[in-house]
């Protein structure tokens, strides 16, 4: 049986469509959906989750099976990116416009890489256009690349036509431009494929602001007319969001979004901001377009309710006013956080309710969220706040489940001299862990090895494998930090020492990696972490 439908919706897994004179269809079946046009054809498969009567027909809801893929036409590219990274997905977003290919690569939901085959969006064209280099030193360094397979860039380190700082800053420059690229296309295809992982010579890792490359990629939308019709309507009232995640972004806000924020009260519409802002209408709604995009604000109609916070409360942020007294803040709480517990870093008792704990998160995190401080440069302090942030993230997670709260509650009653409890207990969050980490479940490992830490300190794997599970994340300095914990604990572990090599090389630091690869091998002469870490070096 075949039908015509429309596409009234597309999320990121699953697809919504109208259909017409169907009766037959209900819950649980499989469909195959045909999508055509002049130039190309796109099948996906998907499973009825729900249908509602609709006039003169259904509207079913169908969850994709296998393949992620679609048209761009149909499909918000921002909706796309943060689903993929609140799912923290791992794979290559391919997008292809005619016979361009473009590839996002994304680590449990990060982007962190990317590749065009367009020429222009080349390392070397981009170098040559921003008078880097030149065509003749290009065309030297393609020629020695073709001989001796290593990539343009390190080719023209090696042969002095830049430095290594300026080949980073313009790796950096490329992948954000081909990304930033995707968001003014009007059609295309794309696809997400899932992979395990990425070899080492095919991706570059980069850290990137996934809310920053949507606010100034939506920002280059051309089309008004699209950017209006995605709004509900220009009298619907803007809030800014009661989820802290989506409010404190790492976004490099610039002054048309300054603006757009400030006149954020909960109580003003579309057209009010717009003509208090007084920028001109176009760049005013792709700028309110570009933050909704990020979910920083969110549209309602009016009379919806809304959480208290504030235009005043955001407003030392959009300024970029630290507070002076800032770093001692953050220093103090650093010092003991641990010593605070779950109930103490939130600033609450160990009777509050779930809705004084939920508020006592959000102003923890309006106060420590890394992201709030990203234009800091001590990178002491951000890394303290990293730390003290996922400590009271831990919290949140852990409270706010009466099951896991009342397990917390009752680690805290135990009595100090029961050591062998606590020990025991230990060994239990550290075992848990240790099989998330064989599944790849990496982000749930480092909470359970870190509450392992939390009751006893005392064991080197416990640290270690804390680390293991933070390079999987691409956190390495938080890494680095645990595997050092591990060799002071145990200071000749080859493999401890080893590990921390690894990530030293994979900070960009040969010397520091090659030392710790040295002092590995002296412990333990066939060492295979240590000796494939040397050899790797030896290939720069």
């Amino acid at each position: 049986m075949s039908f015509e439908a429309e596409i009234v919706d597309y999320s990121l897994e699953g697809i919504g469509i109208a259909v017409k004179d169907i009766s037959k269809i209900k819950k649980g079946d499989v469909i195959r959906l045909d999508t055509e046009t002049k130039s190309l054809k796109i099948q996906n498969t998907g499973k009825v989750m729900w249908s509602v009567p609709a006039d003169h027909g259904l509207r079913l809801g169908l969850k994709i099976i296998g393949q992620l893929e679609g048209r761009i036409e149909d499909y918000e590219l921002a909706d796309a990116l943060i689903g993929l990274q609140v799912s923290q997905r791992t794979g290559i977003l391919r997008v292809e416009h005619g016979d361009i290919v473009r590839r996002v690569y994304l680590k449990n939901g990060d982007m962190i890489f990317a590749t065009s085959n367009y020429d222009k969006e080349h390392l070397g064209a981009m170098l040559i256009k921003d008078k880097k280099i030149t065509q003749e030193q290009l065309q030297d360094s393609l020629q020695e690349m073709k001989k001796t397979n290593q990539r343009i860039g390190k080719v023209l380190v090696s042969h002095g036509f830049i430095t290594p700082q300026e080949l980073w800053k313009a790796v950096r420059q490329q992948i954000e431009e081909i990304i930033l690229t995707l968001f003014s296309l009007k059609e295309g295809i794309f696809a997400f494929e899932d992979v395990l992982y990425f070899p080492t010579e095919e991706v570059i890792t980069i850290k990137l602001s996934t809310a920053n490359l949507i606010y100034y990629g939506v920002k280059r939308i051309d089309n008004i007319q699209r950017i209006v019709n995605e709004l509900l309507s220009l009298n619907s009232i803007l809030h800014f969001s009661s989820n802290p995640l989506d409010l404190f972004q790492d976004i490099s806000m610039d002054s048309s979004g300054k603006k757009v924020l400030l006149r954020v009260d909960n109580k003003s519409s579309i057209q009010e901001i717009i003509s208090a802002t007084q920028l001109e209408d176009i760049e005013a709604l792709k700028t309110i377009y570009a933050l909704l995009s990020t979910r920083m604000i969110v549209e309602k109609d009016k009379g919806e309710s809304s959480d208290d916070i504030t235009k005043e409360s955001m407003r030392d942020i959009v300024e970029e006013k630290i507070d002076p007294a800032m770093r001692d803040s953050v220093e103090n709480m650093h010092s003991r956080y641990n010593d605070l517990g779950y109930y103490g870093v939130l600033g609450v008792d160990d009777s509050a309710s779930q809705d004084e704990i939920k508020k006592a998160y959000y102003e923890a995190a309006k106060k420590f969220h890394p992201d709030i401080h990203f234009r800091i440069q001590d990178d002491s302090i951000k890394n303290k706040l990293n730390h003290i942030f996922t400590y009271i993230n831990e919290a949140y997670i852990t409270l706010s489940n009466p099951q896991e709260r009342g397990k917390y509650d009752k680690l805290l009653t135990s009595k100090p001299a029961d050591t062998a409890s606590k020990q025991d207990m230990a060994k239990t969050k550290f075992e848990e862990g240790k099989l998330l980490f064989k599944r790849t479940k990496y982000a749930d490992a480092v909470l359970l090895f870190r509450q392992a830490i939390y009751l006893d300190s005392s064991k080197a794997d416990y640290h270690y494998y804390h680390g293991l599970a933070l390079f999987k994340e691409a956190e390495y300095r938080g890494a680095s930090k645990a595997i050092e914990e591990a060799i002071n604990l145990e200071p000749f572990n080859a493999d401890y020492i080893a590990e921390l090599g690894c990530i030293f090389l994979e900070l960009g630091f040969i010397t520091r990696a090659k030392v710790l690869f040295d002092k590995a091998l002296k412990v333990s002469p066939d060492n295979t972490k240590a000796f494939e870490g040397m050899k790797k070096i030896n290939k720069f």
